[in-house]
């Protein structure tokens, strides 16, 4: 156990690369520069939705995108140049698998969390020291004995506000990053199972998109994949509504896990 977790650090340390600490500061400085851009044509309540402007621009759509790209993609050219099978001499390749998977979890899960916390410290602290956006929580028939409490009832998970802001970030900036992590993780064993590279890289924005656009025609709007992980364009759901999306998503993932788990002799990749 402590030898895995040895190599699960050295892997995560190989990946956090200068390309990557770019990546990161790239989509951050994009997503909090187009808010910026943004907010001079808005009239805002407070920094709460500042911080949903921030969010809810680009980034619930290209959400899997990034996901994939954290870790997955270099990943895929390990497995395209026959990496796994050259470390069967060192320990089983089942082995190296989980180990990798791990490390794509942790760095997917960090990559994203810090990016919603970091947009979080801009809008609550940041933002109104240098005075950019126009508050006006008047014209929303708010005032300062008021605007918190609606602040409590305004999105899914602002519920946990009444706990104070910090846990409210740091509890919903993890939830951004568990669940780029899922999607991050699918697609981790979709290269594994599809020959197809580019296939298997872009399904789980595929079938995002699909899930969508199905749901939206069911009207089961409330459990859309891009809602209930960037829920500002919405009335409060309970958070409970979150989990289900998630579950089905986490049963899948399973289910490729099993897969290759137990077809390691017929997954391509292995041989």
């Amino acid at each position: 156990m402590r030898r895995m977790l040895g190599e699960v650090i050295r892997e995560v340390r190989s990946k956090l690369t200068l390309k990557l600490l770019f990546f990161w500061i790239a989509i951050t400085a994009a997503l909090i520069s187009f808010a910026v851009y943004r907010s001079h044509n808005y009239q805002l309540r407070d920094s709460l939705e500042y911080f949903s402007f921030i969010l809810n621009g680009a980034l619930p759509i290209t959400f899997p995108i990034l996901a994939v790209l954290v870790y997955v993609a270099s990943f895929s050219g390990e497995v395209n140049h026959r990496f796994l099978v050259y470390t069967r001499m060192r320990r089983p390749i089942i082995e190296t698998i989980y180990i990798k998977l791990t490390a794509n979890i942790i760095l997917t899960c960090l990559f994203f969390f810090s990016l919603i916390f970091i947009s979080f410290l801009f809008a609550y602290y940041i933002e109104p020291y240098l005075g950019i956006a126009d508050y006006d929580p008047e014209g929303f028939g708010l005032t300062k004995d008021n605007i918190t409490v609606d602040t409590y009832t305004r999105y899914t998970f602002t519920q946990l506000l009444e706990y104070g802001t910090f846990t409210y970030s740091i509890l919903y900036s993890l939830w951004v990053g568990i669940n780029a992590a899922l999607y991050s993780a699918i697609s981790f064993f979709l290269v594994l199972i599809i020959k197809n590279r580019f296939l298997a890289l872009s399904l789980p924005f595929i079938g995002y998109i699909i899930v969508i656009f199905t749901l939206i025609a069911l009207d089961l709007e409330i459990y859309r994949l891009s809602y209930v992980i960037f829920p500002f364009d919405r009335i409060q759901s309970p958070i409970w509504t979150a989990f289900v999306p998630f579950l089905v998503l986490v049963v899948i993932l399973f289910c490729l896990m099993i897969y290759v788990r137990r077809n390691t002799s017929k997954v391509d990749s292995f041989s």
